[in-house]
C-alpha cells in the first residue's frame, strides 16, 4: 500500500474516531439533560462531591458535553470543541473517578493478605479510566483540528482563499 493511501485511510478513521467521540458527548450530555434517569443519576453524582448549586453545575455540565460534542461531531471549531471537552474530562478525571482507584490489592485467596499499590499497578488502573483515553484522543483532535472532513474545512478554504 503507497504512503498516499495509507494517509488517506488514516484520515478516514480519524474522522470516524472523532465523529464516533464527538457522538458520545452529544448522546450523554443530551441524556444528562433531559433523560429523567440520567438526570437523576448527574444531580446524585454534583451533589455527592459537594459543588455549591448542584442543579446548576448538573445542568452546566451536561449542556457543554451535548453542546461541545456537537460541534466536534460536525467538525466545527474542533480544535475548541476538543479543547472544551479535555476540560470536562479533566474535572471529572480528578473530582471523582481518580478516587475510583484502589489503594490496596485485595486478593481472591484472603490467606495471602492484602498487598499496598505499587506505582506501577496505580497506573494501569488510571489508564484503564476512560476519562484518560478520551483526553488523549481529544488531545489529538486538539492539535490536528478536522483534518479531513468536517465544517472547519469550509472555512479555512473561505479564509485562504477569497475566490472559493
Amino acid at each position: 500500500m503507497e504512503k498516499e493511501n495509507l494517509v488517506k485511510v488514516g484520515d478516514v478513521f480519524y474522522v470516524i474516531c472523532r465523529i464516533s467521540i464527538g457522538l458520545f458527548f452529544f448522546i450523554t450530555g443530551f441524556n444528562k439533560l433531559f433523560h429523567p434517569v440520567f438526570q437523576g443519576y448527574m444531580l446524585k453524582t454534583i451533589t455527592s462531591l459537594g459543588f455549591s448549586n448542584p442543579q446548576f453545575m448538573a445542568n452546566f455540565v451536561a449542556f457543554n458535553e451535548m453542546f461541545w460534542g456537537l460541534l466536534l461531531l460536525l467538525g466545527l471549531l474542533t480544535r475548541l470543541s476538543s479543547f472544551a471537552l479535555i476540560v470536562v474530562m479533566l474535572v471529572a478525571l480528578f473530582t471523582k473517578d481518580i478516587h475510583s482507584i484502589p489503594t490496596e490489592l485485595i486478593p481472591i485467596d484472603p490467606k495471602v493478605g492484602n498487598h499496598p499499590m505499587d506505582d506501577f499497578t496505580w497506573l494501569t488502573y488510571f489508564f484503564y479510566l476512560p476519562q484518560v483515553l478520551y483526553i488523549m484522543i481529544l488531545g489529538l483532535f486538539s492539535l490536528y483540528g478536522y483534518k479531513a472532513f468536517g465544517i472547519d474545512r469550509f472555512i479555512k478554504r473561505k479564509k485562504t482563499d477569497p475566490y472559493i
